[in-house]
Formats: structure tokens, C-alpha cells, sequence
């Protein structure tokens, strides 16, 4: 094992606490910029004292050279040791910068080490290290509890937060004001510092294209990688400080989102995401009783600021945005903000039987119905008086068939009053399979069952001749050549000049 890898590097103010230094030994080491364990060491064994440094006097000089031989002893190091590699030599840089900046312990940060120098870093576990001690007990409560950071976490109102902590509900949204940007200024700190920090960590970003979309997936690749519960919420706000010199965000941290977008930093200039997202937000959220199409490019140069203009390329990133966080709809040139009212069952009703195009029964359109809408009647009989009610809906006949009534096709009587209409209209008996033509127009049925239908009738309407000929009782038929049945329904059979006349069965 490298003696390097049996020392942690703490900062001064860490061994001051440590081998219990003094106050001015560590102003003289942090006045001569040896401010860690290492390069005290260092300094040691390049000069073998401490007096050249300035206000370092005989007492300090004693603190040092103890320090330092303890840890060489421990170690075994050598000056050649020290000589560190520049792997070794970023996390070094990066630990000390954490404890500086964020208080995290060196042997915390240190912990991270392998897996930092080998470009494996697991960036997001850190970051939950460092929430700890960049936010008290009460912010990180609040974070927990308030902002959507966390999946599966219930929001707690600032009153229930103010109760659990007994200060005011002005207090509570005071502190919850600055948690975000707390969180968000300290990943700033490390991406101006270390300006390479993504390349030590992989999640498969593609940093060459316009647009990231934080999704579930990705949300559930990190947590699972890294045993975290994180929503992309919390992902897109660390990715934007991360990568703010390629990428701006797009939404607000206040509210929750399926997908959060990062887009290249070259539009900030050019696009107010932040207005047209509140803008579509805020359209979605007034009623609308239809769809409603809007030209995009006209809908996107709302938002343009002065002097740009949107190209194709920023105009797919907004259709994408749109269509696939809010749910509009896209035709070519229109994006539809749709319809967000309560869609009424007669509505459903007339739909299903558009949908269809044809006279549907009374249990097809209770299946259907039950796929589109949880508000339905509570039984059969509900739904067929709703049904009835509705004026753009016909009811045919007496066997529970509905149909539109600008369909062509729709007859609302029944069997027996269709054969009578068709009847008479002619001055003659039909043949059953010329009626049968005729109502197959608008019922779909059978001569048989149709000849069952007239012969039940009690209202004496009909009147039954020979070879299956119907006409109606109270009209005077002339008497009719008729040609002989050939077998072939619907045509008229023959008679003999002895039998020219109708005659009754």
C-alpha cells in the first residue's frame, strides 16, 4: 500500500482541533499557505524546520516539527511520495476545497477518493453528504418535506412546518425561500472552481446536444446507482449549476414537473422559457369546453426577446416541451391547448356513436362507455332514459338501437312501421323479400322475421296474399298481372290468364 493512502489530508483547522494546536500556529500555517496536512509535510522535508516562515517563532517551530514527525512515522513518507500525481492532486484540491467552503470533514470527503480519482464518482451521494452540513436541521427538514426533492415525500404546509419547529408560518417561508438557492449556490462554488468536476462522474448525458430531458428513467438509473430517493427535481437544479456554462433551466423550482429541461445556454439571450412555460401552465389552467389550435411559430414569438428570432431548431424544442410535459396537441403548424372540462356522458354518448359510424345497441354503448368515463348511470335502465334525452340521438324501434339523427340511415320506427311505410308508398302488394330490402336499409334483419312480426300485428293492418306477397288491409289493389314464382325471391310469378288476380292465403 502507497504511504499516501494511509493519511487522510486534513486542513489545518481539522488538525488544530486534532492534536490540539495553537491559535497562532495555525494563523502562521494559513498566513504561509500550508494550510493542509500534506503540504506541511512537505515543507518539512524540503527544509527540516519551520522558522524561515514569517511570525513563526520557537513555540509554533516545536508544534510543527512534532506534528510532522508523527506523521511521518505513521506514514513512512518521503519527500518523493509527496510529489503527487495530478489524480491525487485534483481530489486533494477538491477535499479541501469542500471543508473550506461547505464544513464537509476531510475524512468524509476522503471516503470518496477512489472512486473520484478513477472517474467513478457518484457526484449525487456526495451531494447529499454535503446538504448535511450546508444545511441545518430545520432547511434540511424543509427540504425534505417541502420542495418536491424527495420521492414519496407528502408536502407539509408551512403552518404544519412552523408547528413542528414552533415559529410562525412567515418564518417558515422566510427559510424555505433560501433553501433552493443554498443548495444551488454551493454547486455553483464547485462548478466554477472545478471547471472539469463532470468529467470524474457518468450518467450518460450527451453535453453536445440542445436539450437534456430529466426523466424518470434517468431519475431511476441515479438513485438506483447511487441508493438515493431524489425526484428530478432536485437532479435538474444540481445539473443547472453543474453544467451552467453549457445549459440554462427552463421551470420553476416551486413547481413539481414529469420531465425538467435543460436547454443550450446559446438561447438565453434569445427565448424566455421560464415566461412560456407559466404561459402554457397558466392556459391549461382555465377552462376550455374545446380544443383550442394555436399557430405555433405566432404562439413562440410571444416570448422571443427583442431583437432574436426563433429558428427551426428552437421551435422543436418547444413543440417537444409542449407535447411531451403538457400534453398538447401538435398539427403541423398548430399546437392545441386541449380541452380541460368535465366532458358531460351526452357528449360521450354522441361520440362513441360518431366514433362507430353506425345504430348501436344499448349494452354496446354501456361497454364503450365504461372504457371512456368513471361517471356512467348506475344501471341499464339510468343510461337508456339519459340516452333518450339527448336531442342529436334517435331511438330505433322498440329493441334499444340508437343512432344519430342526421344519419341518413336512421328510421325511428319500428319493423311493422317501416313495412307500412314502404307499402304504402306502392300501389301494389310487395313481395316479403322486396320488404326486407327495404328495412335492411335501417334494421338489420330477416324476411322470416320480418313475416313473424306482420302476422303477430292485432292492429289488422296487413294483408297476406299468395307466394309471399304483402299488402296493406284498407287499400284497394287493382287487380295485377302477376308473373309465376320462378324461385327466385323477389320477382313476380306468372299466372295463367285463369288466375290474373291476387288471392288471399
Amino acid at each position: 500500500m502507497a504511504p499516501l493512502s494511509k493519511l487522510i489530508n486534513y486542513h489545518i483547522e481539522e488538525l488544530k482541533r486534532m492534536e490540539n494546536l495553537s491559535e497562532r500556529t495555525k494563523n502562521v500555517c494559513i498566513e504561509g499557505s500550508l494550510d493542509t496536512l500534506f503540504k506541511i509535510l512537505y515543507y518539512f522535508l524540503e527544509r527540516n524546520t519551520f522558522r524561515d516562515i514569517r511570525n513563526c517563532g520557537l513555540k509554533t517551530d516545536i508544534e510543527l516539527l512534532n506534528l510532522s514527525k508523527k506523521y511521518l512515522s505513521i506514514s513512512g513518507l518521503t519527500l518523493e511520495d509527496l510529489r503527487m500525481n495530478e489524480p491525487l492532486l485534483g481530489f486533494e484540491d477538491f477535499k479541501l476545497f469542500c471543508y473550506v467552503n461547505f464544513k464537509v470533514p476531510s475524512e468524509v470527503t476522503e471516503s470518496y477518493k477512489n472512486d473520484f480519482i478513477s472517474k467513478n464518482f457518484p457526484f449525487f451521494s456526495y451531494v447529499q453528504t454535503m446538504i448535511k452540513y450546508i444545511l441545518n436541521d430545520r432547511e434540511q427538514y424543509i427540504f425534505n418535506n417541502n420542495y418536491g426533492f424527495v420521492e414519496k415525500s407528502q408536502k407539509r404546509t408551512l403552518q404544519a412546518i412552523g408547528d413542528h419547529y414552533s415559529i410562525t408560518r412567515e418564518r417558515v417561508r422566510q427559510i424555505s425561500q433560501k433553501v433552493p438557492d443554498k443548495v444551488f449556490n454551493a454547486i455553483t462554488k464547485i462548478s466554477h472552481r472545478f471547471v472539469n468536476i463532470d468529467k470524474h462522474f457518468d450518467y450518460g448525458l450527451d453535453l453536445k446536444k440542445e436539450i437534456i430531458v430529466i426523466n424518470q428513467e434517468l431519475v431511476d438509473l441515479i438513485n438506483k446507482k447511487e441508493n438515493l430517493t431524489y425526484t428530478g427535481k432536485l437532479y435538474s437544479l444540481v445539473f443547472s449549476g453543474i453544467f451552467q456554462r453549457y445549459f440554462i433551466g427552463t421551470q420553476s423550482i416551486e413547481n413539481n414537473y414529469q420531465h425538467y429541461y435543460l436547454v443550450s445556454r446559446k438561447y438565453k439571450e434569445v427565448f424566455n422559457f421560464m415566461a412560456f412555460i407559466n404561459d402554457i401552465e397558466e392556459r391549461n389552467s382555465t377552462r376550455m369546453v374545446n380544443d383550442v389550435p394555436v399557430d405555433l411559430l405566432s404562439y413562440l414569438n410571444l416570448f422571443v426577446l427583442p431583437g432574436q428570432i426563433v429558428n427551426d431548431r428552437l421551435k422543436q424544442i418547444c413543440k417537444r416541451m409542449a407535447t411531451e410535459e403538457f400534453g398538447l396537441g401538435y398539427d403541423k403548424t398548430n399546437i392545441v391547448f386541449r380541452r380541460n372540462s368535465l366532458v358531460k356522458l351526452s357528449e360521450h354518448i354522441i361520440s362513441i356513436l360518431q366514433a362507430v359510424g353506425r345504430p348501436m345497441k344499448l349494452t354496446e354503448i354501456c361497454k364503450e362507455l365504461k372504457t371512456r368515463s368513471k361517471r356512467i348511470p348506475p344501471n341499464i335502465e339510468s343510461l337508456r332514459s339519459s340516452i333518450l334525452s339527448i336531442e342529436e340521438v334517435a331511438a330505433i324501434g322498440k329493441t334499444s338501437t340508437y343512432a344519430l339523427k342526421e344519419w341518413d340511415m336512421v328510421k325511428t320506427g319500428t319493423i311493422k312501421e317501416l313495412v307500412k311505410e314502404f307499402l304504402e308508398s306502392s300501389a301494389e302488394p310487395k313481395h316479403i323479400s322486396e320488404i326486407a330490402v327495404y328495412v335492411n336499409k335501417f334494421r338489420k334483419t330477416t324476411d322470416k322475421n320480418i313475416l313473424s312480426n306482420l302476422k303477430l300485428d292485432k292492429t289488422n293492418t296487413y294483408v297476406f296474399f299468395k307466394l309471399g306477397y304483402i299488402g296493406l288491409k284498407y287499400k284497394q289493389y287493382k287487380n295485377i298481372q302477376i308473373q309465376s314464382d320462378k324461385k327466385t325471391r323477389g320477382r313476380k310469378p306468372k299466372t295463367s290468364n285463369a288466375d290474373n288476380q291476387l288471392s288471399l292465403i
